[in-house]
């Protein structure tokens, strides 16, 4: 089965430094969940942000979810024929699909329902509208109007990618796509990118996305500032 990278960047206006660690660790976590739940494996390789984003990258998510198979309670086998007949027209097949389940209360008859796995991209594009608004902020607003949703700041950009395609989904009037945007004052206002150009494309509009590497390197920066002066 095709195993596919995954890009989730959440552009706002900027947020409290103080709430950003927790909703990235909250992030990884909701996605992590959200894979396990609908069996689509893969694993979250990055959770890294910045000021003016949140972002989560995965790997070998696939494709398609499994194929799966639900055990369909139906009547007593005690019932007799005429529950059996209406139980299986109930669900489209013949009677002699059914099958007999021992259970605490006794024979009952049930049938196997095969379930064919949905694409994962219809499932992504479902579910993280909702997963990013579960954000957990000690402070959130509203910038749609009350009764909209809130989050810590108003969303204005929504990089959704699963491979080579947009993930499709709408979220306060934001739709999600591959435009990314650089440093408010050196990069550029639109930025398309793909899941693995994404990290560089940024780092071209003087983004830096890790923040270890901001860290270090405002650290050398103003050491260089010090030795300059004589400090």
């Amino acid at each position: 089965m095709k195993k596919q990278p995954f890009l989730l960047e959440i552009g706002t206006e900027e947020m409290p430094d103080w709430m950003i660690d927790p909703a990235l660790k909250e992030l990884q976590q909701l996605f992590e969940a959200l894979l396990a739940e609908n069996k689509l494996d893969g694993k979250v390789t990055l959770a890294e942000a910045t000021p003016r984003r949140l972002v989560l990258m995965a790997e070998g998510i696939s494709a398609i979810q499994p194929d799966s198979v639900e055990l369909v309670m139906g009547p007593p086998r005690a019932a007799g024929e005429a529950a059996a007949a209406g139980f299986a027209r109930k669900l489209g097949v013949e009677p002699q699909a059914l099958k007999t389940v021992q259970t605490a209360k006794g024979e009952y008859l049930a049938y196997e329902k095969k379930i064919r796995g949905r694409a994962s991209i219809n499932i992504l594009a479902e579910a993280l509208p909702g997963l990013i608004l579960k954000l957990y902020f000690p402070k959130t607003m509203y910038w749609t109007g009350k009764g909209g949703p809130r989050f810590v700041r108003p969303i204005r950009w929504i990089v959704a990618l699963l491979g080579a395609h947009v993930i499709p989904f709408e979220l306060a009037g934001v739709k999600s796509g591959n435009i990314t945007r650089g440093h408010r004052q050196l990069g550029k206002p639109r930025v398309r990118v793909t899941v693995n150009t994404y990290l560089n494309r940024l780092r071209a509009n003087f983004v830096m996305l890790p923040r270890w590497e901001r860290r270090l390197t405002i650290q050398s920066q103003a050491d260089a500032i010090f030795e300059a002066h004589g400090v």
